[in-house]
């Protein structure tokens, strides 16, 4: 069978020890210690070395502790997980996490044939790049769904991978500052409102990153139902909403001595990271319902939206509350 790249196979180390369901723990030790194995961390069980039926897996340590009349049959894993061939690398590293494996046997599900193992160096190996894939995602960094290397690429080859995003985040500033432009008059009749458009902005992109961060690693590692996900994360969102917005209410309030832009912060806060929360979770649900990656941009689209609709959202309420 062709091990493609990509799969569980292409990662699969062949050169371990493979012993018969009969034979015991004392003649298995003697054969650990004939051949030198790519790893010996686990002993695989097989009913025929023709065919390699897997039949269990045996750890070394449970290998050691046992006597050494005792059969092999005695002490195996029958019901050890294992992965096929053809599926891909990252869908056993995420197996492994889930059960908590440092190696996951390769077998062909249709003959139960052996065909090696992925050991836990290599599953090491296939999270940090799946990971670092994820990340360079998030940041719109990625060309043709490979990771590019940064630190040899040229220099127009970087700006390429950089500019399409770095050019919504500057239109999304553009509009931004035409949106701030209309309220020329509210800033000058309470010039304190200028002093928080920072802090806002930085909780409420800030609060959106950590939404889409939490969203996206879950997804990579289960499904979940969106349903009671979205609800406990609103949760989360109103709850963290009520504690910043009270801090920077009694703040505003105590600096400037004006209950309306106290009241005017106050709310936008709350409500900006209510809205954070749920934009975190929306656009890179929006990405998967349309069968994109949902990490793809996720975070310069989330931050760049987020912004606009937390300015928008602080000026309206400030039009309402400080004009009125």
């Amino acid at each position: 069978m062709e091990a493609k790249r990509g799969t569980a196979l292409y990662h699969s180390e062949k050169k371990v020890p493979t012993v018969r369901p009969h034979q015991t723990v004392g003649e298995v030790l003697k054969l650990l210690r004939t051949k030198k194995w790519s790893s010996t961390d686990h002993v695989f069980v097989v009913r025929d070395f023709r065919g390699r039926d897997l039949a269990g897996v045996v750890p070394t340590r449970v290998l050691l502790a046992a006597p050494d009349h005792q059969k092999i049959s005695q002490i195996m894993d029958p019901d050890y997980p294992t992965i096929s061939p053809r599926d891909p690398e990252e869908k056993a590293a995420i197996l492994a996490i889930r059960r908590d494996l440092d190696t996951l046997p390769v077998v062909d599900p249709e003959t139960r044939r052996f065909l090696g193992t992925v050991g836990a160096e290599d599953l090491l190996k296939i999270l940090h790049e799946k990971h670092t894939e994820q990340l360079l995602k998030r940041a719109g960094i990625l060309r043709d769904d490979k990771v590019v290397n940064i630190f040899k690429a040229r220099v127009a080859g970087i700006i390429r991978l950089r500019l399409p995003w770095l050019l919504v985040g500057f239109s999304g500033g553009i509009l931004i500052t035409f949106l701030m432009g209309q309220f020329e008059g509210l800033f000058k009749e309470a010039v304190s409102l200028a002093f928080f458009i920072p802090i806002l902005a930085y909780m409420n992109a800030a609060v959106g990153t950590q939404a889409v961060s939490i969203f996206v690693r879950g997804l990579t590692i289960e499904e979940v139902s969106m349903r009671r996900y979205a609800l406990r994360e609103i949760t989360v969102g109103t709850l963290l909403g009520l504690f910043f917005g009270l801090f920077v209410f009694a703040f505003a309030y105590l600096a400037f001595a004006s209950l309306p832009v106290a009241m005017t912060v106050g709310l936008a806060m709350f409500l900006g990271i209510l809205l954070s929360t749920f934009n975190g979770m929306a656009i890179p649900y929006i990405f998967k319902r349309m069968g994109k990656d949902p990490a793809f941009g996720s975070d310069p689209l989330v931050t760049i939206i987020q912004d606009f609709l937390s300015i928008l959202i602080y000026l309206a309420l400030a039009s309402v509350l400080v004009l009125r």
